[in-house]
């Protein structure tokens, strides 16, 4: 899907959710979750060709396999911790959103902890 079947996606779920929101505010709020997965979904292809574009870069930039993997798990969790968190606000549940983003954060900590950690080693070693 390019980018103009995305929007046309996005702006047409706008419209249906906007118009059903004064009739029907559950049903409204299907269509929105609805049409952000629809849109999230569309990204898959373009996403796996892209990571395959950076894997074959840092193979030939010598990046080690560990820290490409770290790197590419701490965006996706930063992504999807986003995503989840932009659902529960569209639901108006702000209070879950902010715990989501909280949940992203730590995560990410606790799977870079090991760049930190060598980070830290290499700096102890230097002193």
């Amino acid at each position: 899907m390019d980018m103009a079947q995305m929007a046309a996606v996005g702006l047409t779920g706008t419209l249906l959710a906007v118009t059903l929101r004064r009739e029907n505010a559950q049903m409204a709020l299907l269509v929105s979750v609805t049409t952000g997965v629809l849109l999230f979904l569309s990204l898959l292809s373009p996403l796996g060709e892209l990571l395959g574009i950076l894997q074959e870069t840092a193979q030939k930039a010598g990046v080690s396999d560990g820290y490409f993997t770290i790197v590419l798990k701490v965006i996706g969790i930063a992504y999807l911790a986003q995503f989840g968190a932009q659902l529960c606000m569209d639901a108006g549940e702000t209070a879950i959103a902010a715990k989501i983003e909280l949940a992203g954060k730590i995560l990410i900590m606790a799977v870079s902890a090991p760049v930190l950690v060598e980070l830290l080693d290499v700096v102890l070693h230097l002193v």
